[in-house]
Parts: structure tokens; sequence; C-alpha cells
């Protein structure tokens, strides 16, 4: 009962909601397009199809398979942790009326950066600012290390960066060319390697935050909201390396 109980309701929630919502509506014009004149049919026949597609699509972008799949391809391999100081960017801070959070993805960096400091204490740099409103995000990352047992005088705070480059640029300009440990999201490393390398000449690096929880069960090929989330999370990484490319050049 309890897997039926999931099964279902992966299909009437969203996203999978339009997954059934797009094959009723196919399944609909199946049976209609009998009994409408010739003329119509051949309009009707392709507008079902479309619908079709559109459910294979809705399917798969909300399927944790998938995700998986598809992650594989900016997900890759850490190095060894040889840097003399440890990098950590921000991955945003979450504000709700007057109350501030640390974000799900700069928490699990931040404990990722953690687990390095205990098994070779340094510096550790936090380097987030504004994007738009509030405070930076570099303030919330230092007191959370601060908490996790880490000592104030081992945070170092870069607290102008509203982007990765710009994580790049300023962290260069307060500890100069010097080996780095770079600390981010799985998705979001190739994009930063491929910015930090224009402004270091050694990063070693090691991803926190894995893109999805794949345990290859019947779960994992049904429709859910962290799939659709981490495959939307996964296309705008994957824009966000050919905008630098545009922009900043290879």
């Amino acid at each position: 009962m309890l897997h039926l109980f999931k099964i279902v309701s992966a299909f009437i929630t969203i996203p999978g909601i339009f997954v059934t919502a797009f094959s009723i509506i196919f399944i609909f014009y199946s049976k209609t397009d009998k009994s409408v004149r010739y003329t119509m049919q051949k309009n009707i026949r392709k507008d079902r199809y479309l619908f079709l597609v559109f459910a294979i699509i809705m399917y798969l972008i909300s399927s944790s398979w998938f995700t998986y799949l598809i992650s594989k391809s900016l997900v890759l391999v850490d190095t060894e942790d040889n840097g003399k100081y440890i990098v950590v960017l921000g991955g945003g801070v979450d504000k709700f009326d007057q109350r501030y959070e640390i974000g799900k993805h700069t928490l699990r960096r931040l404990y990722k950066a953690l687990e390095l400091y205990k098994k070779n204490p340094r510096k550790i740099i936090v380097t987030g600012g504004v994007v738009d409103k509030g405070l930076p995000e570099a303030l919330f990352m230092k007191k959370v290390l601060i908490n996790f047992g880490i000592p104030e005088e081992d945070v170092i705070i870069e607290n102008k960066a509203r982007n990765t480059f710009e994580n790049g640029k300023y962290t260069r300009e307060l500890i100069g060319d010097t080996a780095i440990t770079l600390v981010t999201s799985s998705l979001h490393m190739k994009r930063s390697l491929w910015v930090f390398k224009k402004f270091f000449s050694k990063i070693y690096y090691s991803s926190a935050d894995v893109p999805i929880d794949f345990r290859n069960s019947y779960l994992d090929y049904l429709p859910s909201f962290e799939a659709f989330s981490t495959t939307c999370y996964f296309f705008r990484e994957v824009i966000g390396i050919l905008q630098y490319w545009l922009v900043y050049g290879g």
C-alpha cells in the first residue's frame, strides 16, 4: 500500500501532474479523432503526438534516473587536498520576512570545508557578496563556520563578489596566486574551475552537495520535484558555462 501511495502521489503532484495531464490529453485526442470528419483528423493527429512529446519530456526532466545520467557530464572526481587556503564559494542565503538562513547549497559546501579543515587546519576564505538586496552571504558563512568550531581568525571574508567570476577575481586580490583548494557544489565545479584557472595557477578541488539522491529504486523512476529542481540546476550551469565562454573568452 505504501508503494502504491507513493506512485499515485508522484503523478498527482507537481511536476508529475503535468505528465498525467499531457498523457490524458493525448489519450483523449486518440479517442476522438475517429469521430470527427476526415479533414480534421490530420491536425488532431499532429496535436495529440505533440502532447505525447510533452508528457515524455516532462517525465524525463523530473525523473531521478535521467537527472543522474545528465549530471555525470558535469561532475568531476575530486583531487588531493594540497591547497594553502580553502576557498568556499557562496551558494545563496535565504530570506523570509526579516529572517535569514544559510542556503542548503552553501551549508553543504561549508560542511565540506569543515571536513577538509579538520584533516589539515589552515585559513578558509568564504566568498560571496550581495547580488540584489540583503547582507553579504560571506558574513553568514563565517558565522556558520565559527559555530562549527573553527577559530574566527582562520576565516577570511570576501564580501564583494556577485558571481563566480568575481569570486575568482576578488579572491586572487586577497591572497595572490597561491595554491588553493576550491570547494563548491558538484554541478557548479566545472564552471568554477574554468573561472578560477584564469586567476590561479594551482588549484585543487573538493566537491560538495551531490546532484541527486540516486539509489536505483522504483522511486528513482517516478517524477519528483527534487529531480526536476536538479535538472533545472543542471541546465542553468550549462547555460552559465556558455555565457561565461562568450563573455570572458575560452
